[in-house]
């Protein structure tokens, strides 16, 4: 699912936060789009009203996609004669991240690459690597866990501080689990990446196109 929000299109409401989290890598995403004007935002996740009155409120414009959903669909996995799973690869991309041409400036991917299937992963990091703007600034959020509280699907809904809103979002499970080698191999192509670590196990990097 891929839809536009622009400045004059933001909508009213949102969902009350079932918990609240620091975030070092929003905190500096947040200063990004403070000291610039007229981004284009591309949101992961289920839509979040919350979240395009926040941005366009800041003069940006907003995308969202929601590709964990398009990636547990069966068209994308077959099993093969030897009992293996193989996905379309290429099918996946071209459909679910499909941006009719357009780049962006920042990139809220949050922790979508642990619910995604392992092989579809590299690929999504490769398209949004190509459609990120020179200079601009992709968050992706890694668990260390594969169980627990913290790694139940949710939405991150943004504040005006470091502080992240988190609500319920499905039932989709923590997949795979990525260690700071393995993100690093992900994020090869970027010219810079900045690690933070949370108290939730959580892994946060903020690559620089």
């Amino acid at each position: 699912m891929f839809s536009r929000f622009g400045k004059d299109r933001a909508q009213a409401g949102g969902h009350t936060g079932e918990r609240t989290r620091p975030s070092r890598g929003w905190a500096d995403v947040l200063a990004f789009l403070k000291a610039s004007d007229s981004l284009r935002v591309l949101d992961f996740g289920t839509t979040s009203p919350a979240n395009i009155n926040f941005l366009t409120s800041l003069g940006h414009s907003v995308y969202m996609a929601n590709v964990v959903q398009d990636a547990n669909r069966p068209e994308w996995k077959r099993t093969t004669d030897d009992g293996s799973d193989e996905y379309d690869v290429d099918g996946f991309v071209k459909s679910s991240l499909d941006f009719s041409g357009r780049d962006f400036d920042v990139i809220l991917l949050w922790d979508t690459a642990n619910y995604l299937p392992a092989p579809l992963v590299p690929a999504v990091f490769d398209r949004l690597h190509k459609v990120l703007r020179p200079n601009g600034r992709l968050l992706a959020l890694f668990h260390g866990k594969i169980e627990g509280p913290e790694t139940a699907f949710s939405r991150f809904q943004l504040t005006d501080s470091d502080q992240l809103n988190v609500t319920s979002a499905g039932d989709y499970a923590v997949r795979q689990v990525y260690q700071p080698r393995q993100i690093e191999t992900l994020l090869e192509k970027f010219s810079s990446t900045r690690f933070f670590l949370g108290k939730d196990n959580v892994r946060e990097v903020i690559a620089v196109r």
